[in-house]
């Protein structure tokens, strides 16, 4: 099924993840959704907070991307393609090496991008759908897409990393998105002074 994804401005977006427990259905099903939902719309990556779950889960898939990249299981050069699509639960990245400053999107910001600095390469710890324990080291576009799925599971956003100048350039775009977001979320109920009064999530 694929899931309605959330814009910039919903507060979603700034909740930092819940670990995963055990693999359910729930989860399983979640997952499925999330790489239907991410192939509809032409994407690299997907984060829970993307489809309002805060959960420290993640989906990608390289594939279709010409921009290269690197994987290793055990110190040896692994089949990416073999390992696709990839779901990783309550992952961990560490070991971050060199410096790339290179092009990025996202879901939740449409048609706004720039150049972000990221490692160059990783090595990542996690969870499979399986229940099983994965780790490898990776670069190129798969390291970059990580960091930046990584970065959503803890409220982090790619405009949090962009240079000021560039923010400043994307201000006003940035405002738009969120204000837009901000006026289609229902409204909660909050107990003031006078009793129960409506106001709109920020």
């Amino acid at each position: 099924m694929i899931l309605p994804v959330v814009k910039y401005g919903h507060p979603v977006l700034r909740q930092r993840g819940k670990r995963i427990e055990a693999v359910t259905p729930e989860i399983r099903e979640l997952a499925a959704n999330m790489l239907e939902t991410m192939r509809a719309s032409a994407g690299v990556g997907l984060a829970a907070q993307q489809v309002g779950q805060p959960l420290l889960l993640m989906v990608l898939d390289t594939r279709e991307s010409e921009r290269p990249s690197t994987m290793q299981v055990n110190g040896a050069e692994a089949d990416i393609a073999a390992h696709m699509p990839m779901v990783l639960l309550n992952p961990l990245l560490t070991e971050p090496a060199g410096k790339e400053v290179g092009f990025e999107g996202c879901l939740s910001f449409p048609g706004i991008s720039a150049d972000i600095c990221r490692a160059e390469s990783v090595t990542v710890s996690a969870v499979n759908i399986e229940g099983e324990p994965l780790k490898f080291r990776c670069g190129g576009l798969l390291a970059r897409v990580i960091q930046h799925e990584n970065d959503h599971l803890h409220g982090v956003l790619f405009i949090d990393r962009m240079d000021s100048a560039t923010k400043v350039s994307l201000g006003g775009a940035l405002k738009r998105l969120q204000k837009e977001t901000q006026a289609d979320l229902p409204p909660v109920r909050k107990r003031g002074a006078r009793g129960l009064v409506a106001s709109r999530q920020a």
